[in-house]
């Protein structure tokens, strides 16, 4: 039965009170708020013990305008919990529908009863401060979570768990993707259905899976959840707009000392802080472990993974932002410390997870580093030298960290304010890229290799190089993100001559098609706000709007990852213009269809809609639209 009212002798001494009536003793009354418990388990909070009860203290508090409840707080004055009746007004008993609890003078949870015509008769349950960031609905009043409005991929994962062990099927339901969402997320029609399939057979996977995890029990405990990196599917080929995804999660419990793995397979991200699983579970090492895989059943591993979360938790709550470069050499080299425990202790099999990412954490370390402090580097040097002695040359992960150490070594040296010649750093760079691609013509880092081959060599003035190698991406990685990006720059290299196309939405809420400015000559501004030229830019823009009157239009391409970030830009700037922007920055459609990969980017167009020069400079628009309006 849904909690949807208190008990009367809670009502008639708490609420009573403000109304005027006799209260009922303080002590009993904390006694009774005490009594009441969250209605999910593993909620923390603070409970004092039967003698410091009576030390309690209760409050009446009021809102603003209407309702009213009570605070308890404990002997040193911090909150323990709160019963509030958001609809009282003075005159009626009072009914409670909002509990929330607290842990160590701190709200962690709370339960609130919604009967409104938006939300009719329903329960809603938030996990708060460091019990979480969980938000979930009861639809039909039975005290469980029926839909998650909030909840975190690691909050995804202890669901996932705890479904398993309650072998409550429902507990999965309540984290499936829905149609609605898959529809809003706008994929291809089969993305879309291998989803739906993945979801219809979810309940006997989940069936076969609980069985087979026979040790799992209600003393079993999360310990970890490794989630690898985030996956982004660009809006040009996810659909609507872009899919953040993860491949899968693998979690690590604990039941008595022994430990189990569970993969929680594909997980979506449906909005802002909400994530959805695709199908059930698996155990052990099926269904494409994000890290980790099976694992040796030890004591020390399992307080090596404790500590590796503790590491990464702590890094999440104190971190600034931007974090302080010292700071990050210091997580990504502890983190890799930890990592390199990890792989002493799991099994050979087990450990191309964990070695990929203490590449990740040593790259980014020595990139932070730079040139100062070569530690970071040596010791990923030392990692490429020790698997390429190990393991069969072409290895994915031979290939995979030898990439990471390509990367730090340019981005030390390319940021080094002592380098004296930065053309030599760029051209060893792409002699590297280019052997990288020779010797690892199927990795998973040679799409990028491929796109940064043919980037650089139209840096370096080498149109004919540069296609040659965004044909090669086009032709060998079809389908990926980066042969759409290629794809685009294949169009843009060719693009004088040809009619521009450019039609999409605007950041005033409407579209624009570039059509309509036929008979203009039109310059085409692709910018972002974090680009520190932007600003100067559009002051030059303005006047030379201002000069040229009905002749000259101006449609800009923002690659901002969010609208809003464009929009207070230019409300702050008064930026001119027409202002396109679809989402997903950089690897955005917009950006994607002409291969755009640096800003500012220009193209000038005459009035018949042609291109005439697509590398014009800002500071040069000026001579080159005379001529065209001439």
């Amino acid at each position: 039965m849904l909690r949807a009212r208190v008990g009367a002798t809670l009502i008639a001494g708490c609420l009573g009170l403000l109304g005027g009536a006799s209260p009922a003793p303080a002590q009993t009354q904390a006694a009774t708020m005490l009594k009441y418990r969250p209605k999910q388990e593993a909620v923390p909070y603070s409970t004092p013990s039967a003698r410091d009860v009576e030390a309690c203290k209760l409050e009446a508090v009021k809102g603003d305008g209407k309702g009213a409840g009570w605070l308890l707080r404990d002997p040193q004055g911090r909150p323990l919990r709160r019963f509030f009746d958001t609809q009282y007004d003075g005159r009626s008993k009072g009914s409670i529908d909002v509990w929330s609890y607290y842990q160590d003078g701190v709200e962690t949870y709370r339960e609130a009863y919604v009967n409104s015509r938006a939300e009719p008769d329903q329960m809603h349950f938030r996990w708060l401060n460091a019990g979480g960031s969980k938000w979930g609905v009861d639809l039909d009043k039975d005290g469980k979570v029926d839909v998650w409005k909030m909840i975190s991929p690691e909050e995804v994962s202890q669901e996932v768990l705890q479904a398993l062990v309650k072998n409550d099927f429902a507990r999965i339901k309540a984290l499936l993707i829905t149609d609605a969402e898959i529809a809003a997320l706008g994929l291809p029609s089969d993305a879309a259905q291998r989803l739906k399939t993945l979801r219809r057979g979810a309940e006997a996977k989940f069936r076969t899976t609980a069985v087979k995890l026979t040790n799992l029990n209600e003393k079993t405990s999360w310990l970890h959840v490794e989630l690898g990196a985030p996956q982004c599917l660009p809006a040009d080929a996810a659909g609507r707009a872009d899919v953040i995804k993860y491949a899968g999660a693998t979690v690590l419990c604990d039941t008595g000392g022994k430990n189990d793995w569970v993969q929680t397979g594909e997980l979506i991200q449906v909005g802002p802080n909400t994530w959805r699983v695709v199908d059930a579970p698996a155990p052990g090492g099926e269904g494409g472990a994000a890290a980790g895989g099976a694992v040796a059943e030890s004591p020390e591993l399992q307080k090596l993974l404790k500590d590796l979360g503790e590491l990464d938790g702590d890094w999440a709550k104190k971190q600034a932002s931007p974090p302080a470069p010292a700071d990050l050499v210091k997580y990504n080299l502890d983190r890799t410390n930890l990592i390199e425990k990890i792989v002493a202790a799991v099994k050979p099999e087990d450990r191309d997870p964990w070695i990929r990412q203490a590449a990740d954490c040593l790259s980014a370390a020595a990139q932070g580093a730079g040139a100062k402090d070569p530690t970071a580097y040596q010791r990923l040097t030392a990692l490429v030298a020790q698997l390429d002695k190990a393991l069969p040359a072409g290895s994915p992960l031979v290939a995979y960290v030898a990439f990471r150490e390509m990367q730090a070594d340019y981005g030390v040296k390319i940021s080094d304010p002592a380098q004296k010649d930065p053309a030599k750093v760029q051209q060893e760079w792409l002699e590297r890229l280019a052997k990288f691609v020779k010797n690892h013509a199927a990795a998973d880092d040679t799409p990028d290799a491929l796109l940064s081959l043919g980037w650089g060599s139209e840096m370096s003035g080498k149109e004919i190089e540069a296609k040659n190698w965004y044909n090669q991406l086009v032709r060998d990685f079809a389908g990926s993100a980066q042969a759409a990006k290629a794809k685009g720059a294949l169009r843009r290299l060719d693009l004088e001559g040809k009619v521009l196309e450019l039609a999409a939405p605007t950041l005033a809420g409407g579209t624009y098609d570039v059509t309509s400015a036929r008979g203009k000559v039109v310059v085409v501004y692709y910018w972002a706000s974090w680009n520190a030229q932007s600003a100067g830019d559009f002051d030059k823009l303005k006047q030379l709007l201002e000069k040229h009157g009905k002749d000259l239009e101006l449609v800009t391409v923002n690659l901002d990852g969010a609208a809003d970030e464009a929009t207070a830009f230019v409300k702050r700037t008064s930026a001119p213009g027409a202002h396109l922007h679809q989402g997903g920055g950089l690897d955005g459609k917009l950006a994607a269809d002409y291969g755009v990969m640096m800003l500012p980017n220009v193209f000038l167009v005459d009035r018949e809609g042609k291109v005439v020069n697509r590398t014009v400079q800002v500071g040069a628009l000026g001579d080159e639209v005379k001529k065209l309006i001439k």
